[in-house]
């Protein structure tokens, strides 16, 4: 069914083109001469089109239920999150939320909670003044997020990349390819060469303001032909080391049409391919905001490998490997589906959470890290576990998720077993960490505590008379405490919101 993207439309700009940069610039008044030739809209050489060689054809992932490519990282157990780290002001100054610095402290600290778990991240307003400033230009850094000892912003971004490595984390960068405003570098080239999406009657579409400014459309059909997008998208690369990442975030990945131009949702979308496929052909996955969201004909499902967003309903999911497509949250817009979250696992996505210019704006980080505690606890430690195991039957009656090996997710009665052993029991979970390699561990949380609680130890745990228990913080490890082993359970008693680290002495 194809979609109306026009009925998304807030409002349509009043100018033409002609006319907004006859506007936008102050026009210099001198009195009439004979002598003096009256000025002439300077003519714009038409750029020549770029040899297209990449395909745009739909990729159907359901003939091997395998991505067109092997993706570049393995979300199904890569943890993928955002930080926000700053906002335009009005006077097109940045509103800081976190440095480069105050970025690598919190990777630190949740390296340390999710015990080494592979994690990407997206650094969201890294770019000029902030957040979604200065589009559809991408290439120059907020200067403001910089360290005091660097001599530049892309210098502390480099560090923190690398640093972040050390912590079992993948640092990229958020961008959005499809938005335009005035304020950018690349405006009037835009203008000039008739990039811009336009109503019927030719003037500018813009869907609503942001950061007090007007929202317009590049026509990335129109720009891909000429070469542009490649332009943008190759520069960004070498600027923000996609080579070492192999990741990018693309937010609002939507067909946005243009009726002047003759331009349809369906041409649009052959371009959205051919990009993931031209990044890809650069060794770098792009990940998205939603699949669908009303916006999309085509989900991409194969060449996009996760999304922010994950709003597929739980028979989609049951269908759909996260190693095909992955997430991100079940929902839309913080709008959280917890029926799929319960029987098929999340990512928690951090950014709300650490976001102290829109949402927590007493910057209380140690708040912030207890509601990262039960993010990753209820969302990401069961995902990771699930996408271990292949799933087998999905009752829509039931509300019941049955997984390979015994396992099975029962969202009526709040558990997930395995042959029979519980490993969550409501806000309660006891789940072997199975990423960690060198030694076998075990994961217990409680929202809200328990005083002398049974766990049944996994099969292959069997003949360990005792094992060592060590509370999880933000700063790693406490000190360890010995746990006896009775016909293979334990029993442990949590407070409110502690993590604890099982695991079989040496």
């Amino acid at each position: 069914m194809k979609i109306d993207i026009k009925s998304a439309i807030i409002g349509k700009a009043a100018l033409t083109a002609a006319a907004f940069m006859a506007a936008a610039a102050p026009m210099v008044l001198t009195s009439c001469s004979d002598e003096e030739e009256i000025p002439m809209m300077e003519e714009v050489t038409p750029l020549p089109d770029w040899d297209d060689q990449v395909n745009g054809d739909v990729y159907d992932y359901s003939v091997t239920m395998e991505p067109e490519r092997p993706y570049m990282h393995d979300y199904s157990q890569s943890m993928m999150m955002k930080l926000f780290m700053a906002r335009p002001k009005s006077d097109d100054t940045p509103n800081v939320n976190l440095t480069m610095e105050d970025a690598l402290e919190i990777i630190k600290r949740i390296d340390n909670l999710t015990r080494g778990v592979h994690k990407i991240v997206y650094l969201v307003g890294w770019q000029y003044a902030g957040h979604d400033w200065k589009y559809p230009a991408f290439h120059e850094f907020n200067e403001a997020l910089k360290r005091p000892e660097d001599a530049t912003a892309k210098d502390s971004f480099y560090w923190l990349q690398d640093e972040a490595e050390k912590y079992n984390t993948t640092v990229s960068v958020h961008i959005n390819v499809h938005d335009a405003e005035q304020n950018s570098p690349l405006w009037h080239t835009y203008v000039k060469n008739d990039f811009l999406c336009k109503t019927a009657s030719g003037t500018f579409y813009t869907r609503g303001t942001l950061n007090g400014l007007p929202m317009y459309n590049v026509n990335i059909v129109k720009e891909w032909q000429k070469g542009m997008l490649q332009k943008r998208l190759t520069e960004l690369a070498d600027l923000v080391r996609l080579d070492k990442t192999k990741t990018l975030h693309c937010d609002a990945f939507y067909a946005r049409e243009s009726p002047y131009h003759g331009t349809t949702v369906e041409q649009i979308e052959v371009v959205m391919r051919k990009m993931l496929r031209y990044m890809r052909d650069k060794e770098v996955d792009v990940t998205i905001e939603f699949l669908d969201n009303n916006e999309r004909i085509d989900p991409m499902i194969g060449l996009n490998p996760a999304s922010w967003w994950l709003d597929i309903n739980c028979e989609q999911r049951a269908k759909l490997p996260a190693t095909l497509i992955a997430g991100g949250k079940s929902g839309k817009f913080n709008s959280f589906w917890e029926q799929e979250a319960f029987l098929f696992g999340d990512n928690y996505q951090l950014e709300n959470d650490f976001n102290y210019i829109d949402n927590n704006v007493s910057k209380n980080i140690e708040n912030s890290f207890k509601k990262a505690r039960q993010g990753i606890c209820l969302y990401t430690i069961p995902y990771m576990y699930f996408n271990r195991h292949k799933v087998e039957a999905y009752d829509n009656d039931k509300q019941t998720v049955t997984y390979s090996d015994g396992l099975k997710s029962d969202y009526k009665n709040q558990t997930v077993t395995q042959n029979g052993v519980t490993l969550r029991d409501h806000n309660n979970i006891f789940f072997p960490l199975l990423w960690i390699t060198d030694h076998k561990e075990i994961m217990a949380y409680s929202v809200n505590g328990y005083n002398r609680k049974t766990w049944t130890l996994p099969a292959d745990w069997a003949g360990a008379d005792h094992v060592t228990v060590y509370t999880i913080s933000e700063s790693g490890l406490g000190e360890p405490q010995e746990v006896s082993v009775t016909n293979g359970t334990i029993q442990l008693s949590l407070e409110p919101n502690e993590m604890l680290s099982i695991q079989i002495p040496n």
